[in-house]
């Protein structure tokens, strides 16, 4: 007998193979035991994903830090989480726009005061591009949180490089999870705002400050620095995002002359 994943040899008495840890499956799929298995990986209180969630909430060394320090069967692994959170805003985003199609209809708070800056004439078309600015970001949130991900990543290894703990590619993991366990928050918040009809407005601003204050909580667990400490390197975070930020649009008024100047 062989494993079907690896293609070892096997002892036909084992039931899980011992080079990949692969479950040594003998019978058929059934509707029993396939109801069975969803059952076992979403609903039962002690499968991987719950705790994932639970954890990263309560301890969120223990699955962030454990994940690099080598534990990855405790916990739902770094990319695991990602796509279940990437999967589950899919399924927000369809549910919104398909029963609740005005909670999207996202407006900025004084939004009709900066409308009213601009001519009247040009109005509509400031409005209209507006619009299309808030329904891309909702089309393509999962793209946005993806490309995000490496960013925020570089940002927080600068911020936190004198500790010397976590390489960038660790922080890429850092970071995944948190982005992870946010979505996969949104898509029970959202939900119940849409349901209650409360004004998404509120939900953005309370999710905002939610993110900011679990990003500080996560890096306080991982570090063990003083909150007065992980304030000041988030600090240092938004200045060195602003600097980033500079210099692209320095790069963009250069690339910008130099094509009028030259080949325009």
């Amino acid at each position: 007998m062989d494993c079907k994943n690896c293609e070892a040899s096997l002892n036909s008495k084992i039931n899980y193979c011992p080079l990949c840890g692969a479950k040594i499956v003998r019978k058929r799929i059934t509707l029993k035991n396939l109801w069975h298995d969803i059952s076992l990986q979403f609903f039962n209180l002690e499968n991987n994903l719950l705790k994932t969630f639970l954890h990263l909430f309560i301890q969120p060394e223990a699955v962030i830090y454990g994940y690099i320090s080598g534990t990855r069967k405790k916990y739902i692994t770094v990319i695991q989480y990602l796509a279940i959170s990437l999967t589950l805003l899919g399924l927000q985003l369809f549910i919104l726009n398909k029963f609740y199609p005005d909670f999207l209809n996202f407006q900025f708070i004084g939004y009709d005061e900066y409308l009213a800056m601009y001519p009247k004439e040009s109005r509509l078309k400031t409005e209209e591009v507006m619009t299309n600015y808030f329904n891309f970001i909702n089309e393509y949130q999962s793209l946005v949180y993806v490309i995000g991900i490496p960013f925020t990543a570089f940002i927080t290894y600068l911020a936190f490089v004198k500790e010397k703990l976590l390489n960038f590619a660790e922080h890429i993991v850092l970071n995944t999870y948190i982005t992870a366990q946010y979505v996969a928050f949104s898509f029970f918040t959202y939900l119940t705002f849409a349901i209650l009809n409360l004004d998404i407005n509120i939900l953005t601003t309370l999710s905002l400050l939610v993110f900011v204050f679990y990003y500080g909580f996560v890096f306080y667990k991982i570090y063990k620095l003083s909150v007065a400490t992980i304030i000041l390197r988030f600090m240092l975070s938004l200045v060195i995002i602003c600097a980033i930020f500079l210099l692209f649009f320095i790069a963009g008024i250069i690339t910008t002359i130099v094509y009028l100047k030259f080949f325009k």
